[in-house]
């Protein structure tokens, strides 16, 4: 069962995060879905990676590039491009439109753009680094933990459970391999 539709609701407090949360919502047609829970573990894994390693973090940034981070796998989102840059550009124009400034609106797009990059990416920011980490601990079940104990991410993993993800990132995933297959060893690296 999904946790209540507040516990990402009482997270999303500025109106780029509610704006943010309800584009989610809406491409995903869920409240509380899979989507919404894995970019909410996102987000708690992104904090605390940040607080351990001393990392002054943006959190306003860091909690919309988590809601927005696979929100390219999605219709209404997607274009031909990879998914990582069509969520780097919602996250552009919806930014823009809440009046963030030019250097947090790209710290938060090269967070969305980023997070799959094989090598570190600390050189764009904490928040983009964080992110990166903080995805692949969640999806890989916590086998990879970046430090963090087992029984850190178990309780995280009780409280906002993960029901769900694996089906739709094979769903979404497979759709983008159809669609688009060439874009996507991009999600991984530049070059």
């Amino acid at each position: 069962m999904p946790p209540p539709a507040s516990v990402f609701d009482e997270l999303a407090i500025t109106a780029a995060e509610r704006d943010a949360l309800s584009r989610l919502r809406t491409v995903t047609e869920a409240v509380g879905g899979p989507m919404e829970r894995h970019s909410l573990r996102c987000r708690h894994i992104a904090h605390e990676l940040g607080r351990r390693r001393g990392w002054i973090l943006d959190g306003e940034v860091l909690t919309v590039a988590a809601i927005l981070h696979d929100a390219g796998l999605y219709p209404g989102v997607a274009s031909r491009d990879a998914y990582v840059a069509d969520g780097a550009a919602l996250a552009r124009a919806l930014l823009t439109a809440h009046g963030w400034s030019p250097a947090r609106i790209e710290l938060c797009a090269h967070a969305i753009d980023r997070h799959h990059e094989l090598r570190s990416q600390g050189g764009f920011g904490a928040e983009v680094e964080a992110l990166r980490l903080a995805d692949l601990v969640d999806v890989s079940g916590g086998l990879i933990r970046c430090g963090l104990e087992r029984a850190w991410i178990a309780e995280l993993r009780r409280t906002v459970p993960v029901d769900g993800l694996a089906g739709e990132l094979v769903h979404k995933v497979g759709r983008a391999l159809r669609e688009r297959p060439l874009t996507l060893p991009r999600i991984f690296w530049r070059g």
